[in-house]
């Protein structure tokens, strides 16, 4: 199957980089690249891209978060990859929260950039691996963080198979490879998500793998 792309990056030579990183695949097809945020809702209406690469630090009125929100409002929207430099939780989330797939950081492109436009392709969660290991370890103190007194909170609803699902969407794994895992069906893994998802209300999977990986849970048994 093939995938069409367009990337949105203020550095060119970023751009360049992605763009050979994408010609070693050919079942991805660059469409257009853009600049700017307005620029790339442009390029996204008269192109129709199958995923859209989101850098979140846009110059100009725009940036990638709002870009990526306008995207995802209209119609028949493409998945959106934020791909971007900074491994600060607060981008993930806005990222996130704006309707973005996955996030991957630019460290981690060479190797696993194609991976993860298949990924959003398919609708699959996506967290850069870099960017997961940072996360847990930015809660090793988590009995006196109240973010993540929060999410254990909200984690108390999960089952203990939601939860299970959750983390291995966290740690990489698309839902075939989670199915074959837990010796489930990909549409079991979809399911299990989606009831996660409204119990903790959260609007994306890869949300849900963050506010998994907040909670700490592993510290508890």
């Amino acid at each position: 199957m093939q995938i069409t792309v367009v990337m949105v990056d203020d550095d060119a030579l970023v751009l360049e980089s992605l763009k050979r990183i994408l010609a070693q695949h050919d079942d991805l097809t660059l469409l257009g690249t853009a600049a700017t945020g307005a620029e790339a809702l442009q390029l996204m209406r008269s192109t129709r891209p199958d995923v859209m690469l989101m850098d979140l630090q846009l110059q100009g009125e725009m940036d990638g978060v709002e870009a990526t929100r306008r995207t995802r409002s209209s119609l028949s929207p493409p998945a959106v990859l934020a791909v971007t430099s900074f491994d600060a939780e607060v981008y993930m989330r806005g990222a996130l929260e704006a309707g973005a797939t996955g996030f991957l950081l630019k460290n981690d492109a060479a190797d696993s950039l194609a991976s993860a436009i298949r990924m959003a392709h398919a609708g699959d969660p996506m967290i850069s691996p870099t960017l997961t290991s940072r996360l847990i370890s930015s809660y090793i103190a988590p009995r006196t963080d109240p973010v993540c007194a929060q999410a254990r909170e909200q984690a108390e609803r999960l089952s203990p198979r939601e939860i299970q699902v959750a983390q291995l969407v966290g740690a990489g794994k698309t839902y075939s490879d989670i199915a074959q895992d837990l010796f489930i069906s990909p549409s079991t893994v979809k399911s299990t998500l989606s009831r996660a998802m409204s119990a903790v209300g959260v609007d994306s999977s890869a949300q849900l793998a963050v506010l998994v990986a907040q909670a700490r849970l592993d510290l508890l048994e």
